[in-house]
């Protein structure tokens, strides 16, 4: 009996030893096509964390570049470890809100100071025992520009434009005001917010949008006399426009004091500056020459005196004191052509602007700290940009010129943005 037990359960050993080699002969089968998935999965895996990682270092070399910009424009990159000619910061660990270690980041800012600085930004993410995965950003910067002359006319506190005063548009590009070179792009804004900061008075006429200050009701903001005339829309502004200073040219030669007594006749062909101004009576300045002229006091034109502009000729002028302009004075741009001449006002021109000339005037004004008085019957063309407009005199008419809108300048608060960018490999 015992041994009849011994031997059945030699057998059933046997068997069930058959039955395991079987079985991990079935399981090694199976596996055959399955080693390959599991191998290319992880493949995929280990190139899925690896672009994971890559795209994380490239984002840090962004978040780089943006930090220096933001010093650049407003911070003091000075703190920063280098000279005036390179500028680095290094951010070790850079972590997420919730303090998980992203990597690091190495910033160069070459040129800081300067037009057109570059920037590089490295990524390092940690990928496999020492090794890392970088990324790197250059970025070439450059000071943006300020486009004041997107409005025929704007005044920061207010505008007021009395009876028949017209504002349209045209484009000079195209050729003379007139026939089918007329538009109804004259926009007409303000900043200011109370009721009536833009007052047309009867028969007043806009061809274009007439735009309030920003959260303000335009029926309540924008007022209309009899027959007073908007041939586009009432608008609010969504914020507030700039109009920041303007920085004063550097490096003029120093001219003094400018007189041209009575009947005389004068020629300007090169810039200066100049501690005042002023052409007397039945005088005439011809400017003959590309030229840019800051006067840091009074400028003054007596009657029937002129300060005219070749033909062909760009002039800019700077106003640091005041401006005086008696009836029947000229400015005569001969090109006709508004982007030929601009008239800025710095910080310190402050009081009033009084414009007294019966004559048509081709120009851009910019004068964000001045009150306009716009005391003339004569066709103006181009672009007017002050403090308070405070009168637009009746029967005047101001043709926006829709070219001037491409006309940008530096300011003191110029910032500046990317001119080109490229990853760095």
């Amino acid at each position: 009996m015992k041994k009849e037990r011994g031997k059945n359960f030699k057998r059933e050993s046997k068997e069930q030893g058959f039955i395991l080699v079987i079985g991990v002969l079935i399981i090694i089968f199976l596996l055959l096509p399955v080693l390959p998935f599991l191998f290319q999965l992880s493949t995929d895996f280990r190139l899925t964390e690896k672009s994971y990682k890559s795209l994380a270092a490239f984002s840090l070399a962004e978040a780089g570049v943006e930090r220096a910009i933001w010093e650049l424009n407003y911070g003091d990159i000075s703190d920063w470890s280098g000279d005036e000619s390179l500028r680095t910061m290094t951010i070790s660990s850079f972590n997420t809100s919730d303090g998980n270690v992203i990597g690091d980041i190495e910033i160069r800012v070459e040129n800081p100071g300067g037009d057109n600085p570059v920037v590089e930004a490295a990524g390092n993410v940690a990928y496999v025992g020492s090794l890392t995965v970088t990324k790197a950003a250059r970025v070439v910067l450059e000071k943006s520009e300020y486009h004041p002359f997107d409005y025929g006319i704007f005044g920061d506190e207010g505008v007021n434009m009395n009876s028949n005063a017209v504002v349209d548009s045209y484009d000079s590009r195209n050729g003379a005001y007139g026939d089918t070179n007329m538009g109804s792009h004259g926009n007409v804004g303000t900043n200011a917010t109370h009721d009536g900061a833009i007052d047309l008075r009867s028969n007043a006429q806009i061809y274009g949008n007439a735009i309030s200050g920003p959260e303000t009701d335009p029926e309540a903001a924008i007022t209309t006399g009899p027959n007073a005339y908007i041939d586009g829309m009432k608008l609010a502004l969504d914020a507030p426009k700039e109009l920041p200073s303007i920085s004063p040219p550097e490096g003029l030669s120093p001219k003094g004091d400018y007189f041209l007594g009575g009947n005389d006749l004068d020629i300007i062909n090169e810039s200066g500056e100049y501690s005042s101004f002023m052409i007397d009576n039945n005088a005439k300045v011809t400017i003959t020459a590309d030229v840019t002229l800051y006067i840091t006091g009074g400028f003054s034109l007596l009657s029937n005196s002129q300060l005219e502009i070749a033909d062909g000729v760009s002039a800019t002028i700077y106003l640091g004191g005041t401006f005086e302009q008696n009836s029947n004075t000229q400015i005569n741009n001969l090109s006709m052509d508004p982007t030929k001449l601009a008239v800025y006002g710095t910080d310190t021109f402050n009081s009033q602007m009084i414009w007294n000339s019966n004559t048509q005037f081709f120009g851009a004004v910019y004068v964000p700290r001045a009150d306009v008085l716009y005391d003339s019957n004569a066709d103006f063309y181009g672009s007017i940009v002050g403090k308070y407009l405070q009168s637009i005199s009746s029967n005047a008419r101001l043709h926006y010129d829709e070219a001037l809108g491409d006309v940008g300048m530096g300011t003191d608060s110029s910032t500046y943005v990317i001119r080109s960018w490229q990853e760095k490999l």
